[in-house]
């Protein structure tokens, strides 16, 4: 066994000696496997979503029975009640995405249809021919 101590020791390149105080469990990150995704209800913002934050820090979540089942609820300190999400005032988006009338943007984002060029150009010469119809 090689004594560590010894001055001039180097450990072998391949093997670095283990430290024997690493950091503790709860200051260590942790590893994020997967992009966090928006979780609407419809198209209002969720307040159990992962991104939703309260700037007053009052918002909390907690545990109610409901039928024999743990239900996750989100409550607010300051109002000591359910948390009405996006329509608070201190209400926020982690991606910002927290429209002012309270809907997430991501939900409404889904909604939408991306028409192509070619197909709106179509769309704007049958307008323009059934205008000229008109007239004449």
């Amino acid at each position: 066994m090689i004594n560590p101590r010894r001055e001039g020791f180097s450990p072998p390149p391949n093997k670095p000696i283990p430290r024997e105080h690493s950091k503790p469990h709860h200051q260590q990150r942790p590893v994020q496997d997967k992009y966090i995704a928006p979780q609407p209800l419809g198209d209002k913002c969720n307040p159990l979503c992962p991104l939703f934050k309260c700037n007053r820090n009052a918002f909390f979540v907690i545990n109610k029975p409901f039928r024999g089942r743990a239900m996750k609820t989100a409550q607010c300190r300051l109002t000591g009640s359910d948390c009405i999400g996006g329509e608070c005032q201190y209400a926020s988006c982690g991606i910002n995405s927290l429209l002012p009338n309270g809907k997430c943007a991501k939900a409404l984002e889904k909604k939408t249809s991306h028409i192509s060029d070619e197909e709106l150009f179509r769309k704007m010469m049958q307008v323009e021919e059934y205008d000229i119809r008109d007239i004449s």
